[in-house]
């Protein structure tokens, strides 16, 4: 078989499969691909910075590093169980008393688990999400809130995470450390 008949005897069932899955379901995998890419540089920020930063404010008005990391993952956990697909798993405590005696914004390894656990929480209700879910405009995040979208809580998150990230980033340069460097790559 020539090259030409074989990418053309491979392609169709891509194509076919293609053609077949919803906007809806090709914008949640390719934005499931993207959350995967922000937790990967998250983790990289985060890991930049040695446990002896972890309580630097570089403003008083600010919060410590570790917190404004485990702020960043608990926040992403509040938005995602609006789908009340997945039970939050009791490694994610949400309340605020809990969350601190559970996780020491000042140990390393505790908020690197934290924040590596919301991710994954994340990725796993996005990867639940059916195709009503994706249609959904009722989802109320916290008391007093208007009623989001799916895409809403997904930019939403996407942008709170790079958000306090970019925040971190400053963290990083005012301890006199080269953050890592960013990617975007398209999925396709």
């Amino acid at each position: 078989m020539r090259r030409r008949e074989l990418a053309a005897a491979l392609g169709a069932p891509l194509f076919a499969q293609a053609q077949t899955k919803s906007f809806a379901a090709v914008w949640r995998d390719n934005f499931l691909n993207h959350w995967k890419d922000t937790r990967d540089y998250t983790l990289a920020v985060l890991e930049a910075m040695p446990e002896d930063g972890f309580g630097l404010k570089p403003n008083p008005a600010q919060r410590p590093f570790g917190e404004q990391l485990r702020h960043l993952a608990s926040a992403n956990v509040v938005y995602f169980r609006a789908f009340n697909l997945l039970p939050v798993p009791d490694s994610l405590p949400l309340d605020r008393e809990v969350l601190a005696k559970q996780v020491d914004p000042l140990d390393k390894a505790a908020v690197r688990k934290y924040v590596a656990a919301s991710f994954e929480y994340v990725a796993a209700v996005l990867g639940k999400l059916s195709e009503k879910d994706l249609a959904r405009t009722d989802l109320a995040l916290f008391k007093g809130a208007a009623p989001h979208s799916t895409i809403d809580v997904c930019m939403r998150a996407y942008m709170h995470t790079a958000h306090h990230r970019g925040q971190a980033v400053v963290y990083l340069r005012v301890k006199g450390i080269t953050p890592p460097a960013w990617k975007f790559e398209p999925k396709t």
